[in-house]
């Protein structure tokens, strides 16, 4: 099978974070490895953007996706939504189909709803 074939063929990654569990007591990301710093900030830029969706402060271009099929980025861009039930933020890329679910966002340096400034 081709190398572009099993990039393709990969299932695609289901994050389900706390937001909390990286934030030091002053809100801002802890110190951390390089990989787990690189995907706090990926979380970050995803709830400022779904939060900015409400208060009409959000990013026109939208949060590029990280992920890499096979060696070549992913070209698609973040789309979010809120769980009425949860009102967890629930996140998807529509071109890998890589996606997640952010609790706990509410409050931090990343929430637009609370303070209309950008982070």
């Amino acid at each position: 099978m081709p190398p572009n074939q099993k990039a393709r063929r990969r299932r695609a990654k289901t994050f389900v974070v706390d937001l909390t569990h990286w934030l030091t007591e002053d809100g801002a990301i802890a110190a951390m490895p390089p990989p787990a710093q690189r995907l706090a900030e990926y979380i970050g830029k995803i709830v400022a953007d779904a939060t900015g969706f409400l208060t009409e402060q959000y990013c026109e271009q939208g949060v590029k996706c990280r992920c890499r099929l096979g060696r070549k980025p992913c070209t698609g861009i973040i789309e979010t939504d809120f769980e009425p039930e949860t009102d967890r933020i629930v996140w998807w890329c529509p071109e890998c189909g890589e996606n997640g679910f952010i609790n706990n966002w509410k409050s931090t340096l990343w929430d637009r709803t609370t303070d209309q400034t950008a982070h």
